[in-house]
């Protein structure tokens, strides 16, 4: 049953058929509803959708300079139509909210011995069992209307992505309980222990609290704000702001349009990236790497050590001066959420370059080198060749103009780990040997021409970028054998770090 839905029905079987055996409900299984408040929900998503066709409408004719068509049409509208669009739009908000309540009654979930089980439809009816040893990550999230009402949503990520599972709504203190309960029995799954159901529905469970979690990072309104302020989207919004104003006063208003579209679209891109950012707060708890974050809606995510594939270190050009960076991993969960977007992998969004080396060494417990300390100044600052790196020869200038010094790649005992950089941003990015999938080595028509090939390391979802280009192709083959050679090796040695020896090396 493991990562399907199943549509479930009442079929007779012949004579000369097997009965398939039913799907394990679960004698001991207690079954659980959302919160009624949960319905409230499809309402609230229709007339988001009548929002935005109505912004869509009217920023159309705003954009073709149209203010007099837009006016009578308002007005030819009247104000009777108005009210009984206004009217039927409520009757399908009620017909709507209806439906919901329908489908919230035929909505339940259980935490049972094998995994969480999950039933909805109402005419077609469905079922999921997801087990423990596929289960990857647990989430809690709140958005805005959560928030309000003090709810959330506890989001649990499958191996692959196809089976993941969102249980809410339910009271916030309920959605600690219940991501604590799942990853408890999930640990002891996994290590072989007998499965013990915890009550998460009341407040014995003991589950973490922020004063139970040790704080290691906190993003400070001040850092936030300056870092949005040089920004690019902020300006690309002052250069749109100023070619408005400017073509206003010598040109007609319905010229700068355009202009104060993508204004309105860079003040709009800072905005959420600062309500996704604000109060980033990072804790080693019992379980991994605890993050917490967002302004009108909270997300938590924890992040379990042991499945970190890949880390990546980059700084964008305008925070040199004050020497910050980003860190953000690849971790084993949902192919399509990381393949979306690359924000919900991100764990220090703006930190200091002590703060992400000392997420490294959380994440990493060791670079396979010698002189650790040495190794990642040679990473973050150095250039050209050395004992550890191969770097990008001379040739790859044509290809790479303002990066091809830095770019460089080592194989450790451990890791690969490439060095990049770039007009906009420079990074360093660890691969472990014992987590990609396959070896690439490929090269385009003038690549080939100038003796040039790109060496990527595939994994199965990525946000980090996991491809060094533009090197020597000798250079590339020979680190392509290398890496197989030691990939191979350390698949062998099998070396993982428990939860228990990560706790006493962290401080967890």
């Amino acid at each position: 049953m493991e990562g399907q839905h199943m549509a479930i029905s009442e079929v007779q079987p012949g004579p000369n058929l097997p009965v398939a055996p039913a799907l394990d409900e679960g004698e001991d299984a207690q079954w659980h509803r959302f919160a009624k408040a949960t319905m409230l929900g499809a309402a609230l998503r229709l007339w988001a959708f009548v929002v935005v066709i109505v912004v869509a409408i009217g920023q159309q004719r705003l954009t073709d300079g149209d203010f007099e068509g837009l006016w009578d049409f308002l007005v030819q509208l009247g104000i009777v139509w108005l009210w009984r669009i206004l009217g039927i739009l409520a009757g399908l908000g009620v017909l709507a909210t209806i439906g919901a309540a329908i489908s919230w009654r035929f909505k339940k979930f259980a935490i049972t011995q094998e995994g969480i089980q999950f039933k909805s439809g109402v005419f077609v009816k469905k079922h999921l069992h997801l087990r423990w040893d596929r289960i990857q990550s647990v989430d809690v999230t709140q958005q805005f209307l959560a928030r309000l009402l003090k709810m959330g949503t506890v989001k649990v990520e499958s191996a692959g992505g196809g089976d993941s599972l969102e249980l809410g709504l339910l009271n916030r203190d309920q959605c600690e309980g219940l991501r604590q309960a799942i990853l408890t029995a999930e640990n002891q799954a996994r290590s072989g222990e007998p499965v013990r159901i915890a009550n998460w529905e009341t407040a014995s469970l003991g589950a973490p609290t922020p004063a139970s979690e040790q704080p290691i990072y906190r993003l400070t309104p001040k850092r936030l704000l300056v870092s949005m302020i040089i920004s690019p989207s902020l300006l690309s919004g002052i250069v749109s702001l100023a070619g408005a104003i400017a073509l206003i006063v010598f040109e007609s208003g319905a010229a700068a349009i355009p202009l104060i579209v993508v204004l309105l679209g860079s003040i709009w891109s800072v905005i959420k990236a600062f309500a996704e950012k604000w109060d980033t707060s990072v804790f080693l708890a019992g379980n991994g790497v605890r993050a917490r974050a967002g302004l009108f809606s909270t997300t938590a995510t924890t992040t379990p050590p042991g499945r970190v594939h890949a880390v990546e270190i980059y700084q964008p050009a305008w925070w040199r001066r004050f020497d910050w960076w980003v860190l953000q991993v690849t971790v084993a969960s949902s192919a399509t959420e990381l393949e979306d977007s690359s924000e919900s992998s991100t764990i220090l969004p703006v930190a200091t370059r002590e703060e992400v080396l000392r997420m490294l060494w959380v994440f990493i417990p060791d670079l396979g080198v010698d002189d650790a300390s040495g190794f990642l100044d040679e990473t973050l600052e150095g250039s050209g060749a050395s004992a550890q790196f191969v770097a990008a020869p001379r040739e790859s200038r044509f290809l790479d103009p303002f990066g091809h010094k830095r770019n460089a790649m080592a194989i450790t005992r451990t890791a690969a780990v490439m060095r990049w950089g770039g007009l906009w941003r420079r990074s360093m990015r660890v691969v472990l040997h014992d987590h990609y999938q396959s070896l690439e080595l490929n090269a385009g028509p003038i690549e080939r021409r100038l003796g040039l090939a790109n060496l990527s390391l595939r994994m199965v979802a990525t946000s980090v970028d996991t491809e060094q280009t533009h090197l020597r192709l000798a250079d590339a083959r020979a680190l392509l054998w290398e890496e197989s050679r030691v990939g191979a090796e350390r698949r062998k040695v099998a070396e993982k770090e428990s939860i228990e020896s990560w706790h006493a090396r962290v401080g967890a």
